[in-house]
C-alpha cells in the first residue's frame, strides 16, 4: 500500500518539483543567453500559471472522461518531452510552459484522486504531496555546471521522463475513483476551506517569489525547502490523522505563517526555509483529509480540482500583490510582509471554518 503512494509521489516530483519550480533555476540562464527582459520572463511564468489554473478547472471533466489512471500517467510521461523542448526558443517556450501547467495540474489532481480512491491515510497523502520535495532537491543537481538553457531544459526533461518511467509499476495496482452521483457533488461544506486555500496559494507564492530578493541565496533555499517537503508525510500525516483535516489545516498554516515572517527569513534563513518546506505541502495534506471527512467519495475528485484551481488563482494574484508591497517599501522585505499577511488571512479563514 505504501509503495503505491511512494510511486505516485514521483508524479508531483516531475510535474511540480521539476516541471514548475525548477523554472526559477533556469530563468537566469534564459535571461543571459536569450536576452529575456523581465516582462518576457514574467509572461513565461504567467503562461505556466494560466495552464495550471485551466488544467485544474478541467481535471474533473478530462480525467473523468479518459480515466484517472490514463490521464495521470499520460500527463506524467509527456512531462519529459515537453520540458526537453522548452529550451528550443522563446516562442516555443511560451507555448510549452502553458502546456506544462495543464499537464502538471492533471498529474497533481489525478494522483491525489487515485490515492483517495484507495482509502489511503493522511500519512500516504502526505508522502504523495511530499514528492514535490524530491523534485526540488533533484533540480539543482540536474543543472550543475550548465551554461546553456537548451541543455538545462533537456536535463530537466530527462529527469522528468525517468521519474515517469519509475512510477509505472503502480499502474496495475490502482483503481478509478467513483463516478460523480447527482445530488452528491455539493461543495458547500468546504467552501470556506476553498477560500483559505486560495489565500494560502497567494501567500505561499509571494514568499517563494521574493525571498531571494531579500536574502539572495537561492541554492540554499531550494535545498532546504526540498528537505523540509520530504518530511511532510512523516510529520503532518500522523498529526492530521489525529486531529482531523480542519484542525490540522489551522495548525499547519500557523507554522507556515511563522516560517514566512521576514525577521526569521532575514536572520535565520535555514530555519525559515525548512519550516516553510515542511509546512507548505502539509496544507494540501490537511485540506485533502478534510475533504475526505466531510464530503461523499463521488465529490472528492471535483473538490480536488476546484481546490487546485483556487490555489492556482491565488498563485496568479499573489506575486502582484507582494510586488506592490515591495514597491511601497522599497525592498523585497515588503513583499515578505505581504506574503505573511496573506497567510495570516488564510489562517483566520481556516480557524473560523472549524466545526
Amino acid at each position: 500500500m505504501a509503495a503505491r503512494a511512494l510511486l505516485l509521489a514521483l508524479g508531483p516530483a516531475a510535474g511540480l518539483g521539476l516541471g514548475r519550480f525548477a523554472y526559477a533555476l533556469v530563468l537566469p540562464l534564459m535571461q543571459a543567453v536569450w536576452g529575456l527582459s523581465y516582462a518576457e520572463a514574467g509572461f513565461l511564468g504567467s503562461a505556466n500559471t494560466l495552464g495550471y489554473f485551466l488544467g485544474a478547472l478541467s481535471s474533473p471533466l478530462v480525467l473523468g472522461r479518459v480515466g484517472y489512471r490514463l490521464g495521470f500517467y499520460g500527463a506524467l510521461l509527456l512531462q519529459g518531452p515537453v520540458l526537453a523542448l522548452t529550451g528550443t526558443g522563446y516562442l516555443p517556450a511560451l507555448l510549452l510552459r502553458f502546456v506544462q501547467g495543464v499537464l502538471g495540474a492533471w498529474i497533481f489532481v489525478g494522483g491525489a484522486a487515485l490515492l483517495m480512491a484507495l482509502g489511503r491515510s493522511g500519512r500516504a497523502l502526505g508522502a504523495y504531496y511530499g514528492g514535490v520535495g524530491l523534485g526540488l532537491l533533484l533540480g539543482p543537481w540536474l543543472l550543475l555546471a550548465v551554461q546553456d538553457p537548451a541543455v538545462a531544459w533537456a536535463r530537466l526533461g530527462l529527469g522528468a521522463g525517468a521519474l515517469g518511467l519509475f512510477a509505472l509499476p503502480a499502474l496495475p495496482l490502482l483503481q478509478e475513483p467513483p463516478p460523480p452521483v447527482r445530488g452528491k457533488g455539493d461543495l458547500g461544506p468546504v467552501r470556506a476551506l476553498l477560500w483559505a486555500y486560495g489565500l494560502y496559494g497567494a501567500g505561499y507564492i509571494g514568499y517563494m517569489t521574493f525571498v531571494t530578493t531579500a536574502v539572495g541565496d537561492w541554492a540554499l533555499l531550494f535545498g532546504l525547502l526540498g528537505v523540509g517537503a520530504l518530511f511532510t508525510g512523516l510529520f503532518w500525516g500522523p498529526w492530521v490523522e489525529r486531529v482531523g483535516g480542519r484542525r490540522g489545516l489551522v495548525h499547519v498554516l500557523f507554522l507556515l505563517f511563522l516560517g514566512s515572517l521576514p525577521p526569521l527569513a532575514l536572520h535565520l534563513l535555514p530555519l525559515s526555509a525548512f519550516l516553510f518546506g515542511l509546512s507548505f505541502l502539509g496544507v494540501i495534506t490537511a485540506i485533502t483529509q478534510a475533504f475526505r471527512a466531510v464530503l461523499p467519495p463521488p465529490a472528492w475528485p471535483r473538490a480536488m480540482g476546484l481546490s487546485t484551481a483556487a490555489f492556482a488563482l491565488g498563485q496568479a494574484l499573489g506575486p502582484g500583490l507582494s510586488g506592490l508591497a515591495a514597491e511601497a517599501v522599497g525592498s523585497g522585505v515588503g513583499a515578505l510582509w505581504a506574503s505573511a499577511g496573506l497567510l495570516l488571512l488564510a489562517l483566520g479563514v481556516a480557524w473560523l471554518s472549524r466545526p
